[in-house]
């Protein structure tokens, strides 16, 4: 008599593995007319996935970590510029396991789809990155040299850094300098190309929204000082000070 289980019960990474080996190289069938390139669509992507996640007894739950939004001047008027964290949890019906991750998207419009293409870069970014799907480049082609900027996101790099100068008593040249330092950028910030523009961005986000949180913890000190011995001042934050 054999020992054997003829169909073990998977637990949630088995599964995921199996999705892994399963999905094949997905086509570009997205172009961008402006940059003149294709990419994968997301719903391409979650179509292949969802097929393989439920197949499996696998479901993906969103939670909005955080959103950023940043307004910027453009050819025809104002656009919104929206960054998302968010975290996909996802569960297995039949082991009751869990799993968390997390995803990144960027998007601009000029309208009320910015949060909508952040979203969607979200979860293509989580997707393509969880289960490692090609996304149609072929190793045989050679890359072409990432995009250079536009000015467009240059003047958000600029806003941003003026923003996070005027919270830290500071100048925008010293936090774009200091920017330029952890990126190791040597070049000006006009000709960086389109994913170090992304570090950028997240990283000017980051300082801001630290020094805003300083800056409300500060208040609130000078607050209670007021209240208990009638006097003092809110300071800005010395640039560079640790968080």
């Amino acid at each position: 008599m054999s020992d054997t289980i003829e169909n073990p019960q998977k637990n949630l990474m088995n599964k995921l593995v199996d999705i892994t080996s399963t999905i094949d190289r997905i086509p570009k069938n997205g172009h961008n007319d402006f940059h003149h390139y294709d990419y994968a669509l997301e719903s391409d992507i979650k179509d292949v996935v969802r097929k393989e996640m439920t197949e499996r007894g696998l479901q993906m739950i969103p939670n909005e970590l955080s959103r950023t939004i940043t307004q910027i001047s453009a050819k025809n008027g104002s656009q919104q510029l929206v960054s998302l964290e968010v975290e996909y949890t996802i569960f297995d019906a039949e082991s009751g396991e869990s799993v968390k991750m997390k995803g990144y998207g960027d998007g601009q419009d000029s309208g009320d789809k910015a949060v909508y293409k952040a979203k969607t870069g979200a979860l293509k970014y989580a997707l393509t990155s969880l289960f490692m799907i090609p996304t149609g480049d072929d190793p045989e082609t050679p890359l072409q040299p990432p995009k250079t900027i536009t000015k467009e996101q240059y003047a958000v790099i600029e806003s941003l850094s003026e923003e996070v100068a005027e919270l830290s008593n500071s100048q925008a040249g010293k936090v774009i300098g200091t920017l330029k330092v952890e990126l190791k950028i040597t070049k000006a910030l006009k000709e960086i190309n389109e994913d170090e523009f992304d570090k950028a961005l997240k990283l000017l986000q980051t300082w801001k929204k630290q020094f805003e949180e300083r800056q409300k913890q500060e208040r609130r000190k000078q607050e209670l000082m007021q209240q208990e011995e009638g006097y003092g001042t809110i300071q800005n934050i010395p640039w560079g000070q640790k968080q």
